[in-house]
C-alpha cells in the first residue's frame, strides 16, 4: 500500500498459498525420503540387507506407516498454507478498502479546491524579489519594484 495518497492504492493480488517455511520444507524431505526407503524395501534393494521375515514385515510397515503419516501432515500444511493465504488477502482487502475510501476522499477534496480557486477571478500578483545583504549578519528582504531599476 503506497504511503502516500497522490497516487491511487494498488488493488492486492490473490495467491494460491503462503510462502514454505522450515517445518514445510523438513516434512516433505522426510516424506520423500521415507517414500524412497519404503520403495527400496518392497523391492529388496541390496542395501536392505534382511534376513529375517518377521524383522522385515515390521519394517516394511513400519516405514509405509511412517510414509504415510508425513503425506498426511504434508497435506495439512498445504491446506494451512492455503488458508492463512486467503486470510491475508482479507485482510489486505480491508485495507485496501480503506485506503482507497481515504485517497477518494482527498481526491474529492482537490477537486472542490481546483474548482473554487477556477471560480475566484485571477488576482494579479506584484512581482517580489528577495535580496539578500552578505555585510549584514541578518538577512533582509526588500520588495524591488520595476520602476526602481
Amino acid at each position: 500500500m503506497p504511503k502516500t495518497f497522490d497516487r491511487p492504492p494498488e488493488l492486492p493480488r490473490m495467491r494460491r498459498r503462503i510462502g514454505r517455511d522450515t517445518t514445510e520444507l523438513l516434512v516433505t524431505s522426510l516424506a520423500l525420503l521415507s517414500t524412497t526407503i519404503v520403495f527400496g524395501i518392497l523391492i529388496r534393494w541390496s542395501v536392505f540387507d534382511i534376513e529375517a521375515d518377521s524383522e522385515y514385515q515390521f519394517i516394511k510397515y513400519f516405514f509405509i506407516g511412517s510414509t504415510l503419516l508425513l503425506w498426511l501432515l504434508e497435506i495439512r500444511l498445504e491446506l494451512t498454507a492455503k488458508k492463512k493465504a486467503e486470510d491475508l488477502y482479507q485482510i489486505q482487502m480491508n485495507e485496501y478498502e480503506i485506503m482507497r475510501t481515504k485517497w477518494l476522499e482527498i481526491a474529492s477534496q482537490k477537486m472542490e479546491i481546483d474548482a473554487k480557486r477556477s471560480m475566484e477571478p485571477m488576482k494579479t500578483v506584484s512581482a517580489a524579489q528577495v535580496v539578500v545583504q552578505p555585510a549584514e549578519p541578518k538577512t533582509s528582504v526588500q520588495e524591488k519594484t520595476p520602476e526602481s531599476d
